[in-house]
């Protein structure tokens, strides 16, 4: 038996070869911007010309996820902000409705961490696995319900708008900076 993979769920990852550069000036920049007790910001590092580095890079690999996809159409950074996550927060299991693609880039952030979780967007409504709130069961490629990726500094997820994704508590105090972006047709 072979098996066809049909109607995958794409995230591109990429790690940025210049972090060790922008990581320590951007920091700062954004250490004079004003957070709500959570860490998010709604300061928009896709208009500012500050992060201009940082923002072709971006726009560069998510032309590539838009180029894999062979989407005909042009797409610009419609929107984005800034989360500096504190002990205890999250952000529960959402997407980004009104766009096409999302992205995460993580200016600060560490394995041991919090993970930025996927879910499986086609559910098993038969839950062939037998799993339970109680029994746990082994998952695989095929039968995985969630995907966690770790935060590491330098990192950029790119993903269809519409997948849903979250990040549980963050327990361990570290720093955990985020910025994200998300694009529609021009």
């Amino acid at each position: 038996m072979t098996p066809l993979v049909h109607f995958p769920q794409v995230v591109g990852v990429s790690d940025c070869p210049f972090i060790n550069k922008i990581q320590d000036k951007y920091k700062k920049i954004i250490s004079k911007y004003k957070y709500d007790d959570y860490g998010f910001c709604k300061e928009a590092p896709h208009s500012n010309k500050k992060f201009n580095l940082l923002n072709k890079w971006i726009d560069g690999e998510v032309n590539k996820f838009i180029k894999l996809h062979e989407y005909k159409d042009k797409f610009v950074c419609k929107d984005s902000w800034i989360y500096n996550y504190q002990i205890a927060s999250n952000q529960p299991y959402h997407s980004h409705p009104g766009y096409i693609i999302s992205t995460v880039f993580f200016l600060e952030g560490y394995e041991e961490d919090s993970g930025l979780i996927f879910t499986n967007p086609i559910p098993d409504m038969k839950n062939a696995l037998g799993e339970t709130a109680k029994k746990s069961v082994k998952t695989n490629i095929w039968t995985n319900r969630t995907i966690t990726h770790p935060p590491k500094s330098g990192r950029l997820f790119i993903w269809r708008s519409y997948l849903m994704h979250g990040v549980k508590n963050k327990v361990k105090n570290c720093k955990r900076i985020v910025f994200s972006h998300n694009y529609d047709k021009k």
